[in-house]
């Protein structure tokens, strides 16, 4: 019965991603569902480069990937695919406030994600205490995910997968928010009042 449940719950939940990434703009290569099947925690982060450059992010951190968006400066619901990071690959690494000696910077609610297999690092600050506990939650929570998933044999079928993208595609068109639809609609087909329409150049 507990595995039935969760099947169900997995298979609004990839409803829910496949509609989600279809609304983003940009999206680059695999599609979220070909690994991931669950939105564990989203947020803001700044992203600090090793030049001391900070990048505002919205991260998105499914079973398996960390996505990483822009948002839009005028429309602030509209975000672009920036890049992922695949969790499977990384470990994190709480960081003390004050001054970090690897990055010669004064850092505040930091963390790091190392990769495993090139020692690549990636810093990261929340902008208060409490978001920075529960990005760590969520790294828990995400870690612990994938291994339950596993031991229960939770996967979901290809066919799924492919229907919830192929679902999330045809809404996607026609509708205002349709950002990775076609701008200009075929010629048999009559176009919305403009007010309804947002064309992206």
């Amino acid at each position: 019965a507990c595995l039935i449940n969760e099947r169900k719950r997995k298979l609004e939940s990839i409803d829910k991603i496949a509609r989600w990434q279809v609304s983003i703009v940009g999206w680059e290569g695999l599609d979220i569902l070909d690994r991931s099947s669950e939105l564990i925690h989203s947020g803001e982060l700044t992203k600090i480069t090793r030049q001391g450059k900070s990048q505002q992010r919205i991260f998105f951190l499914f079973d398996h990937q960390l996505v990483s968006c822009k948002k839009d400066l005028l429309r602030r619901d509209m975000l672009y695919y920036k890049g992922r990071m695949d969790m499977d690959e990384v470990e994190l690494v709480d960081v003390e406030d004050g001054r970090d000696k690897d990055w010669s910077l004064s850092l505040r609610n930091a963390f790091k994600l190392v990769s495993k297999a090139t020692d690549e690092v990636h810093l990261f600050c929340a902008r208060k205490q409490e978001d920075k506990a529960r990005w760590l939650q969520a790294y828990a929570d995400e870690r612990r995910r994938v291994q339950e998933d596993q031991q229960m044999g939770m996967e979901i079928p290809e066919n799924q997968k492919k229907l919830a993208m192929l679902n999330a595609q045809k809404a996607g068109h026609g509708k205002s928010k349709g950002y990775n639809s076609c701008p200009v609609a075929p010629p048999h087909q009559s176009l919305p009042p403009l007010h309804q329409r947002h064309i992206t150049v």
